[in-house]
């Protein structure tokens, strides 16, 4: 698996990329909550692989930069949302030359060739007390999410592996980074009447945890003082 690959496939369903996200509102929307309940709006955010921006644009920040290798993907974010700042970047040739509170990168871990590189590039960008969260999906949905985009019910995907709680954590601890949390999410990807509950309710929150199809992991530079989303601050862990 190689960027060029990657950058050519998603160049390609970029024309059509927002109506698949159409398609798919209710995981997007649960993707979105999920990335704010660490990222409190009004900050300075950078997104790794931002498409057409509308994740970052949620976001709120004070300050928000979008990089992806693909150009198509750039060219639409850029008109959508002229007040966030795109750039074509690719992360295996290293960081941008700028430092962020946060770095988020959702659904992207899977179609790097080089996780460590990634995973090192995004380190470098963040700030003392910086934060970086990924989201990927949970390896166990894999023969589902294949199944749907045979039958054209998701987007296509190109080239990707899926990448499980060890392999993002193996790869932080390499580039330095403390783990803050991990949690699943989303067990009904679709708005179904009658089992949304189970996304919801606490009794399900043990199933949500072992089976949920988005996985956020939040991990934190230890390079100053930490702080829970909600602004609390963490005992040094020294």
């Amino acid at each position: 698996m190689s960027s060029g690959p990657v950058g050519k496939h998603f160049d390609s369903v970029a024309p059509g990329y927002d109506r698949w996200k159409e398609k798919a509102r209710h995981y997007y929307a649960a993707l979105k909550a999920s990335l704010a309940e660490i990222v409190p709006p009004r900050n300075h955010v950078l997104e790794v692989g931002c498409a057409t921006g509308d994740i970052l644009a949620s976001l709120d920040p004070a300050d928000g930069v979008g990089i992806d290798i693909s150009p198509a993907m750039i060219q639409i974010a850029s008109r959508k949302h002229p007040d966030l700042r795109f750039l074509v970047h690719d992360l295996m040739d290293g960081p941008i030359d700028e430092r962020f509170d946060f770095v988020v990168a959702a659904d992207v871990a899977e179609h790097v060739p080089d996780l460590d590189v990634c995973v090192q590039a995004m380190a470098g960008m963040l700030t003392d007390n910086g934060v970086l969260v990924i989201v990927t999906a949970n390896p166990a949905w894999g023969p589902v999410l294949h199944l749907a985009e045979r039958l054209h019910l998701k987007m296509p995907e190109g080239d990707h592996e899926w990448r499980s709680r060890g392999d993002l954590l193996a790869a932080a601890i390499r580039a330095g980074l403390l783990e803050r949390s991990f949690t699943r999410s989303l067990l009904v990807p679709k708005d179904l009447v009658g089992v949304g509950v189970l996304d919801r309710a606490a009794w399900a929150s043990g199933i949500r945890q072992r089976f949920g199809l988005i996985q956020r992991a939040v991990f934190e530079t230890g390079r100053g003082p930490r702080t829970s989303p909600s602004g609390l601050v963490y005992p040094d862990p020294t």
